[in-house]
């Protein structure tokens, strides 16, 4: 083949020229996608800015006025007024002979040790609920369903814990000045405080639920934090005093009012949903049949556990008018009052921590499709 020929004067390398009009073309799209991204990158945080003061400033609301609810609404409870105007008499731990009352019986202090085994053992297994280990993918079944898992130990353990300090208080702090002495204070700081805190961990229980089982948009989420910030302020309220009454079990109570809120959010993160019918589910027992493998961990959430979570949760309602009523009018022992409040506990905290435990298996025995915070 011949090689080209090449006039004198010409180069052997052509070079295209770009006409002037696509080079100011060029470089006014690049600069105008240049603005845009900077434009959308000051945006962002800026929303985000707004988003987290919009979240701050409702938890505070929701948290001061909830903690002015709870130490109002005892007082206003039809019928039990009276009752509790004798009953719940402000302290702020500072304890007299004349109206405190703090029993140190072995019925008040050993069922208080029985509620630590029983929610410690629940809370050990939720945790250690996790994906058989022939189950396929399993380690995204473990990691889909570890956020319910420890959140629901947490929960269980608040109790567990609260109870055992509790137990301890009851057992040997027997004399009112015992009872004025920084000891006391941090035991029973840390009994009336985690009940407190444990708004916290119903909370993310709930925000988790509405993630995997809820419907979407049916609650709002909020961010992650929001649950924590209102559990450690009444947690707050309860060290400093605020909640502190001449009887010291009278400060479970306000505790148990605050925890209305994320209390609520559970029950409704569960129940608003249209659940498949008895017919189309099968128990989690059955649940390494592949063959029966379901569309949604909703299908695996039999309509006993869900009654359960539901009563769980709700349940301790009725021990706030129980209490003052019992006290003032029943004749009982402090000791038999306390016995039977115990045992209502143990029925109600160990539904919860069933059906938190059933929760875990469903969603340890099937990998969902969980958005991210």
């Amino acid at each position: 083949m011949c090689a080209p020929t090449t006039l004198p004067g010409q180069d052997d390398v052509h070079i295209q020229k770009t006409p002037p009009e696509f080079g100011r073309l060029a470089t006014d799209i690049s600069s105008d996608s240049s603005s845009k991204q900077q434009t959308t990158s000051e945006q962002h945080p800026k929303t985000d800015y707004v988003s987290f003061l919009k979240s701050f400033i409702l938890v505070a609301i929701i948290s001061i006025a909830m903690l002015e609810f709870s130490m109002w609404f005892p007082f206003n409870i039809p019928g039990v007024s009276s009752a509790a105007i004798k009953t719940y008499i402000p302290a702020w731990y500072q304890y007299d002979h004349e109206h405190t009352k703090f029993d140190n019986t072995p019925w008040t202090y050993n069922t208080d040790y029985l509620l630590t085994a029983v929610m410690s053992l629940l809370a050990i297994k939720c945790v250690m609920e996790r994906a058989p280990d022939d189950c396929p993918d399993r380690v995204g079944k473990n990691a889909a369903s570890l956020k319910l898992r420890l959140y629901s130990a947490s929960l269980l353990m608040c109790y567990g814990i609260s109870t055992l300090a509790g137990a301890w208080a009851h057992q040997h702090f027997t004399t009112v000045e015992s009872l004025n002495t920084t000891r006391f204070w941090m035991f029973w700081c840390v009994c009336v405080g985690n009940v407190s805190f444990a708004s916290c961990y119903m909370g993310l229980i709930g925000r988790e639920v509405q993630k995997v089982f809820g419907v979407e948009g049916a609650l709002p989420l909020g961010p992650w934090w929001f649950w924590p910030v209102y559990g450690s302020y009444m947690a707050g309220a309860c060290f400093l005093g605020y909640i502190s009454f001449k009887r010291p079990a009278c400060d479970i109570f306000i505790a148990g009012v605050s925890q209305s809120p994320s209390t609520f959010y559970c029950i409704l993160a569960l129940g608003l949903r249209k659940w498949p019918s008895s017919s189309s589910s099968r128990a989690v027992g059955n649940s390494n049949d592949s063959s029966k493998a379901k569309e949604s961990p909703i299908e695996l959430v039999g309509l006993a556990y869900r009654i359960m979570f539901y009563i769980g949760f709700i349940g301790n309602a009725p021990l706030l008018p129980m209490y003052p009523m019992l006290v003032q009018y029943s004749g009982m022992s402090l000791g038999g009052v306390n016995t039977l409040l115990h045992s209502w506990l143990m029925v109600m905290w160990g539904m919860q921590g069933i059906s938190l435990l059933h929760l875990c298996r469903a969603m340890s025995t099937y990998t969902p499709k969980v958005s991210k915070d």
